[in-house]
């Protein structure tokens, strides 16, 4: 078996020796994807760590199941935007950025309002206040604004979060755009 040391020292050998003949090596190429994608496990694996975190810090009264669900839709490329009760945003996950175009430090502490816009419909906000005030889930498509100004359709299921003591903490919404 060969060790990533090992492996690093031949792709850097082979690297070298290509570069004096002007070439660029395919196992450089590849080993550059290698190290992307594992950049990039390494990041979802950090996220879903915090969205642990979150839940022991605020004491979310959630099953197992519903907990996985959540961390499966952060792995499938889905959006989550947790919110306190007054629903000023408190985290979002890295997919917030690519399909808004705000950052998370931009998001946090504004409302999804910043999402919406001119063609947004009020009929549909007003059904998914309503929902919320009364504490139930809900499920709706939204067309939003993204920071550029351009229009796209959301799919959002907003739930409601318990503590362990039956008090509602928190609303937690996974989003993803619909094409």
């Amino acid at each position: 078996m060969i060790t990533s040391e090992s492996y690093i020292e031949l792709v850097n050998r082979v690297y070298s020796r290509s570069q004096q003949d002007g070439n660029r090596p395919y196992p450089v190429a590849c080993y550059e994807i290698f190290m992307l994608t594992q950049a990039q496990e390494r990041a979802k694996r950090k996220e879903a760590n915090l969205f642990r975190q979150l839940g022991d810090i605020f004491d979310w009264d959630m099953s197992r199941r519903q907990r996985n669900s959540y961390l499966k839709k952060l792995q499938t490329g889905h959006t989550l935007v947790l919110t306190d009760l007054s629903k000023t945003i408190l985290w979002t996950s890295r997919n917030f950025l690519a399909m808004t175009g705000y950052t998370h430090n931009e998001a946090i502490g504004k409302t999804p309002q910043i999402l919406q816009g001119p063609g947004t419909d009020l009929a549909t906000i007003m059904r998914v206040r309503e929902s919320l005030r009364a504490a139930d889930p809900v499920k709706a498509d939204l067309l939003n604004y993204r920071k550029n100004g351009e229009p796209y359709i959301c799919r959002v299921a907003i739930d409601p979060l318990y503590d362990s003591q039956g008090a509602l903490t928190h609303f937690l919404a996974v989003e993803s755009e619909v094409e």
